[in-house]
Order: structure tokens, then C-alpha cells, then sequence
């Protein structure tokens, strides 16, 4: 019998809300999360760096803001020596006030109503892309400033069950990750809506919202920059152990330029990871699978969005599966971390075809925090991140089964890449150093190195190791083998050398209200991979924002 893909989703909704209404398991209230974006995270990722917030797993994003107040609470500041420590601990506890006395008092209000409005003022002026996004298509822009607003909302009901819609409402012209109705000069669309049920070690999704997996400043599975994902998500979680799964609903592929002869193809994303939280948080361990499955007018095959099933070894068809895993450790008042993303590795070589390069990325890097500890100088903060991606990684020979959320085939200005924004074929270092130099004031800069190869994640996938010469015989052979160099171009192309050194201020005098401006010089060396082809560009971004929250409880 043929299950259609819409009696499956009903199936899946009827079957998550009778487990949300029928759970008797003690309950943790929950469910809001972060967006992306939001000023916290870099708040959160600097007491990290410095060994707090060890409750918190912080390799999986976005932060939910009550598991933020529950790390808080469990955090002894009286051992804190520094008063930047404790000014970053004390910007979170007013943000988090309303989570951090439910938490005090053990008394939640059988219903609650959060309203946020977040109306921001956006300048951004550059003629080139920005350097560390590497989509499909980009253009430059002219200062504005330009006007932004998100109004979100958030039901608690008791202490199971939260709604939760985040919109936006803004100018055209404004970078956004998703496509946008237009109205009159103006873009909108829904950032986040999701259903979320906790009790105490299970958690169910249902909607719209980020995911973003891993240690390092991009991800090597899944991205903020990919926009937000269409998803049912549930989690086992426990003090040392969390288990984590999700099955996302990408853009279909609208074969009307004629890739594919047979119509729509629906594309979905199933991931699972597992982490281990060790020796008192000092050390976190990850392992992670994600699957790319594509079908013309097919449902879902049980088989792909089974939680449990090691896909990586199935012979499924119309598949790209993807396996890794990620550390992060902290050891003489540094963190390191990395994480390694396999999306095809050549075990055995036996035929013509097994000469393709294993398909891998890598992230290495390290946080320290207070550098300057020694001269009694406290709030500098330096980091230093690698990261290398083969050329085909995160690509498919088929267009429907690589790694991007949308596609142009549909009118989207940009095929989001899933995993990292750089896409594929590319080296990256990035070193930056930040300093609070008051509590409201924070200074920051950071230098980025990127070598480019001609790889992307939107042209052809090229088999040169199945090459013949002028008499039919391949030009490689299994005994030489056949290797490319990281990144890698063809013929008379040249690896484009991409250079991004930033200045950047963020100014927070209180939590309703905070400004950043960043400036950044853009050097391109042999730009788009033409020999000779240098560029240059110095791109201003400048946002203010005002925010404003107000919590009504309903007892």
C-alpha cells in the first residue's frame, strides 16, 4: 500500500501530540529558544570558553533559554575572580530574569504570555559579497539604514508545553537568509514557529526553527546560515548524556529547466547525534549522521527516518548520507575543540570509479580566554580556527541531493548551503581577539584567510578520474591512483585567495538596547578563480536595536 506524504506528516502530528497529552513523565519547562543572531550567544560562548555553563550543551544550537537559567543557577560565582566574568554572567540573568525565578521559586504559572517586539535600524554598504558566505548568487549594497522588526510571541501552557512564533517585517534590501513576500517596498516571513513539549529527560519539536550542530564558528552538518529548517526534532536527555534527532522538510526541486525528466522531487533531512558530557564538562563528545533523501512525488521511506538506524552503511536509493563527530575540551584554562564531517570514503579499491578522493571537512581550534590574565588585565579574549573541505564534499552528481536548503529553480536568489557557508573545495583561518572595556562597551577584531578552490555546491560534479586519453584507455589507473590537491582548480584557473581583516564595536548599555558596527577590508586575489583578477572592497555594516519583552503571568 502507497502512504502519501501528506497522510505521513498527519500521521507524525497525530502521533506527536498524543504523546505531548497522554505523558505522565515529570515535567521541565521549556521550549524557547534563542534566534539566531541574537546577542547571547557570544555572551554564552565567552563563559564557556572560560569553563562555566557546564550543565550546558553548548555544541548543539540554538540555546533554549531555560536550559541557559538552569546553567546559571548551577554555577558557584562566588570562586569568580575577574569582574568581566562577572558582568557577562550578570547581562544573561537580567535577559533571562523572568526563566531565573521560576527556577528560584519552583513555581510556574499554570499559563504565561511573553511578547517581544526587537525594531532595529540595518546599514550595511558593500560592492562585493561578503567574504565568509559563499552562495549561489549575491550582490553588492548601498547604505541605508534600513528598517527591521521582529515581533515574536510565546504561550507557556503550565509547565509542558510552549508556542512560539518569531516574524519579521522589513525594507528590501536587507541581507536575509530566506525568501521573502514582498509588499510594497517591504519583506516578511516567520524566522521560528514551533510547538515544544519538555518533561524531564524527553523533548519534542514540531515547526520551524534553527539547528546549527558543533563546536566551531560554522558547522560541518548544519548551519544558522542555511535560514531556519521545517522540522519535527525530540531529544533524551539526561546530566551526562543527550540524544538527539530531527527530520526537516527541505525545498523541493522544481524541474522546470530540465536537470530531471520526472517533475518535483521532494528533498528531506534526517540527522541524529549523540553527546556525552565527561569529567565534570571539561570534556564533550559527539557523534552525528544526517541523510539527504530525494524522491519524485515519493514518501517518506520509514527506513531514512528511523532515529535509530545507522544509516551511513544502507544501500538506500536517491541518498546522500553524511557521518561525524566533534570534542571540545577544557585544560589549562583553554578550550579546544574540532569536529570531522565523512560524506564519502572510498574503502576498497577495486574498479575505475573508486578513484574518487574520500570526501571529507575538518575543523580545528581554540578559545582563550583573558590572555592578558598575567598583567592583570582582564576581558581579552583570542581565538584561532582552521577548517579544510575537498572539493565534491557536501555535493552530489545528482543537483536534488546536495547539501543546499533551497534552489534558484524556484526563483530563490540563493541555494543556502545546509552545512558550512563556504560550501565546498576551500581552506579557511580565522584568529580574532575581542576586549570588554566596560561593561556596555566591547572591542573586537579578526583577520580571515580563505584559499577557494573552483568547487561550489552549485555546478557540475566533475569525474576527472574516469578520464580517457585520445585511444578510449583512462588516464588513471589503480595502481597510481588519483589525488587533487585542497582547494583545487582546473586548466588555467587559479585558487582564489580571499583575505577579510575586521574592526568591529558592540555597544550594550542595558539589555533593551545595543548597537554593533563592524568594518571590513576585502582583498580577493585572483577573484572567481580568474588568473590576474584582483578586487577589493570595504564593506560597512552597522546595526542599533531595541527590544522589548514584557512577561504576563496567568496563575
Amino acid at each position: 500500500m502507497r502512504i502519501s506524504t501528506l497522510s505521513l506528516r498527519s500521521s507524525l502530528f497525530v502521533l506527536l501530540f498524543a504523546f505531548l497529552f497522554s505523558s505522565r513523565s515529570a515535567a521541565a519547562v521549556g521550549g524557547e529558544t534563542f534566534p539566531a543572531g541574537h546577542w547571547a550567544y557570544d555572551i554564552i560562548d565567552q563563559l564557556v570558553a572560560r569553563g562555566y555553563l557546564v550543565q550546558l550543551y553548548d555544541v548543539a544550537k540554538p540555546y533554549e533559554r531555560m536550559d541557559v537559567a538552569r546553567a546559571i543557577l548551577a554555577t558557584d560565582k562566588t570562586l569568580i575572580e575577574d569582574r568581566v566574568t562577572l558582568w557577562l554572567f550578570n547581562k544573561l540573568e537580567q535577559e533571562l530574569s523572568e526563566e531565573l525565578d521560576w527556577l528560584r521559586d519552583e513555581a510556574f504559572p499554570d499559563g504565561a504570555l511573553r511578547i517581544g517586539l526587537r525594531p532595529e535600524f540595518v546599514g550595511d554598504k558593500r560592492n562585493g559579497n561578503f567574504p565568509q558566505l559563499q552562495f549561489e548568487q549575491e550582490q553588492g549594497n548601498t547604505f541605508g539604514p534600513r528598517f527591521r522588526n521582529r515581533f515574536r510571541f510565546t504561550l507557556h501552557f503550565g509547565e509542558n508545553i510552549v508556542l512560539y512564533n518569531n516574524s519579521m517585517l522589513q525594507n528590501e534590501r536587507i541581507f536575509t537568509l530566506l525568501p521573502a513576500k514582498k509588499w510594497g517596498g517591504l519583506t516578511g516571513f516567520t524566522e521560528q514557529s514551533f510547538v515544544a513539549y519538555h518533561s524531564k529527560s524527553v523533548r519534542l519539536k514540531f515547526g520551524r526553527d534553527y539547528v546549527q550542530w558543533g563546536y566551531g564558528r560554522n558547522s560541518l552538518i548544519t548551519n544558522f546560515t542555511a535560514g531556519p529548517l521545517d522540522q519535527l526534532s525530540f531529544q533524551f536527555v539526561s546530566r551526562a548524556a543527550r540524544f538527539t534527532y530531527f527530520l526537516a522538510q527541505l525545498d523541493k526541486y522544481d524541474d522546470r529547466f530540465g536537470w530531471r525528466a520526472d517533475g518535483n522531487i521532494e528533498r528531506f533531512f534526517a540527522a541524529i547525534r549523540a553527546d556525552f558530557n565527561l569529567f565534570a564538562g571539561n570534556v564533550r563528545l559527539g557523534l552525528f549522521q544526517g541523510t539527504l533523501k530525494s524522491g519524485t512525488y515519493r514518501h517518506l521511506d520509514f527506513r531514512h527516518v528511523n532515529p535509530f538506524i545507522f544509516t551511513y552503511g544502507e544501500q538506500f536509493e536517491e541518498t546522500n548520507p553524511l557521518i561525524g563527530g566533534d570534542f571540545s575540551v577544557y585544560a589549562f584554562n583553554v578550550n579546544f575543540y574540532g569536529s570531522l564531517t565523512v560524506d564519502d570514503w572510498q574503502v576498497d579499491k577495486k574498479e575505475q570509479v573508486d578513484l574518487e578522493p574520500n570526501l571529507w571537512a575538518g575543523t580545528l581550534g581554540v578559545r582563550a580566554p583573558n590572555v592578558l590574565k598575567a598583567f592583570k588585565i582582564y576581558g581579552t579574549d583570542a581565538f584561532i580556527e582552521l577548517t579544510r573541505c575537498r572539493y565534491r564534499t557536501f555535493h552530489n552528481r545528482f543537483i536534488e541531493q546536495r547539501l543546499t536548503v533551497n534552489n534558484a529553480g524556484r526563483g530563490v536568489v540563493r541555494a543556502n548551503p545546509l552545512a558550512h557557508p563556504l560550501g565546498t573545495d576551500f581552506l579557511s583561518m580565522e584568529v580574532g581577539v575581542s576586549h570588554w572595556f566596560k561593561k556596555f562597551l566591547r572591542v573586537s577584531t579578526n583577520v580571515l584567510a580563505i584559499a577557494k578552490g573552483e568547487g561550489n555546491l552549485y555546478g557540475p560534479f566533475l569525474t576527472p578520474w574516469m578520464d580517457r586519453d585520445a585511444n578510449g584507455n583512462f588516464i588513471y589507473n589503480l595502481r597510481d591512483g588519483y589525488d587533487e590537491p585542497i582547494p583545487f582548480v582546473t586548466g588555467n584557473r587559479k585558487v582564489e585567495g580571499r583575505y577579510a581583516w575586521t574592526v568591529g564595536v558592540f555597544y550594550q548599555p542595558n539589555n533593551s538596547f545595543n548597537a554593533e558596527l563592524n568594518l571590513t577590508q576585502v582583498w580577493r586575489r585572483n577573484a572567481n578563480n580568474v588568473a590576474g583578477l584582483n578586487k577589493s572592497d570595504f564593506q560597512i555594516f552597522f546595526r542599533t536595536m531595541f527590544e522589548i519583552q514584557p512577561v504576563f503571568n496567568f496563575l
